[in-house]
């Protein structure tokens, strides 16, 4: 397939680090933006430094920079600053990162800019916003969960506040950022002005919190840890095999409740008054969980699995990573591509998550090394060599 792509001519300037914006830009080149990713000349963005690494190349830096291009630069001096200018004169979107405020010193604040580059979207991502008694305080993916009350409800019940696995606040922060820089641009095309997106952390929490917070704000209910199972469905948790292993089976509704209870020998609890309907096996999670978990402990997890599959009930094994990269399903859906990586040669990469009929969305471009493109971009934007070496002299850019 290939095609044009959406975001096709447009230009960002990504001064973020780390997780939340890096992925943002990424998402954006993925449909097609030219992304150009800024970083300080000393050491670049710190996520090149997280292990696990190879050859000095960290995964985590890796996955979130593909379809970028690079250039470094010192903010922190005139010369920089006036490169900084310079490129946004060109560009349709500044993605950016730091801490409230920081922008606004080197003189690239939002105001400043839009009163001279009317067009530009500017997208501000933050911990806690850019309003408010914590707008200035800086923050890191587990702190947020621990402040959002994620942490609250993660873990198993009566033990330790758990931080989720996944990086789903950084992540989904910037995936929504990306999706509000796509409806700034939208919109841009009616009236012919940017404007400022601001995303956080705490503010995507709280909506993710989604039912949970909206069971507080409509009934005043506190949700609680419940290791893997669903406070409003059950049974739908993990349960252990007899040959240890872990399988999640969701006995989501009615009908699938009956029919897992069948298949697992449970049938005389299907006319029991206390598991009828799913409020009431809410109501007695403990006694049916129970039940539910001593009928499991019976069976070793392939034939069980290929049983339930048979009956239709939704039951999966509890994949480790290295699994589910490998199995089959993944491997329909194409989401581990391939690119030429200048010193690791073909590199495997998590790739785009969506697929279109129309648009060859996904990795085309390897994560820049620091700097790599710099004599590049400057060039573009009329820098001659001779220039380019006096500002590399200065150290205002590597």
């Amino acid at each position: 397939m290939s095609g044009p792509l959406a975001l096709d001519g447009i230009r960002i300037l990504d001064l973020s680090r780390v997780l939340a914006g890096p992925f943002c830009g990424a998402l954006l080149g993925d449909m097609g933006a030219d992304v150009i990713k800024v970083e300080d000349t000393r050491g670049g963005d710190e996520a090149r430094t997280w292990p696990p690494l190879k050859q000095g190349e960290a995964a985590a830096y890796l996955v979130n920079n593909r379809n970028k291009r690079g250039i470094a630069l010192d903010l922190k001096s005139r010369e920089g600053v006036e490169v900084m200018r310079r490129l946004i004169e060109r560009a349709d979107v500044l993605v950016e990162n730091f801490r409230t405020g920081t922008m606004e010193s080197f003189g690239l604040g939002y105001d400043a800019l839009a009163a001279t580059q009317p067009r530009l979207v500017y997208c501000s991502i933050a911990a806690f916003g850019r309003t408010g008694p914590r707008a200035e305080s800086g923050g890191y993916e587990a702190v947020m969960q621990a402040f959002s009350g994620v942490m609250s409800i993660t873990g198993e019940p009566g033990g330790a506040p758990d931080r989720c696995g996944v990086s789903f606040l950084d992540l989904g922060t910037g995936a929504l950022a990306a999706f509000g820089i796509v409806n700034a641009l939208l919109q841009r095309e009616a009236t012919g002005r940017g404007q400022r997106v601001d995303a956080s952390l705490l503010a995507t929490a709280v909506s993710l919190l989604n039912y949970h917070a909206e069971g507080y704000l409509i009934a005043g209910v506190v949700p609680g840890p419940l290791g893997s199972s669903h406070p409003s469905i059950v049974p739908y948790r993990n349960f252990r095999c007899r040959d240890g292993r872990w399988v999640f089976i969701a006995g989501a509704n009615d009908r699938l409740w009956q029919r897992l209870a069948a298949t697992i020998g449970l049938d005389h609890l299907v006319a029991d008054a206390r598991f009828a309907g799913n409020p009431d096996r809410v109501k007695h999670r403990a006694a049916l969980e129970a039940e539910v978990e001593a009928a499991i402990a019976r069976y070793d997890a392939d034939p069980l699995l290929t049983m339930l599959a048979e009956a239709d009930v939704p039951a999966v094994p509890v994949n480790t990573v290295d699994r589910v990269l490998t199995d089959a399903q993944t491997t329909a859906l194409d989401m581990v591509e391939r690119v030429r990586h200048p010193t690791l040669g073909e590199l495997p990469m998590v790739g785009f998550p969506l697929r279109f009929s129309a648009m060859p969305a996904g990795v085309r471009r390897p994560p820049p090394r620091l700097g790599e493109h710099t004599d590049e971009i400057l060039a573009e934007h009329g820098y001659t060599a001779a220039e380019i070496a006096a500002l590399r002299a200065r150290k205002a850019v590597a």
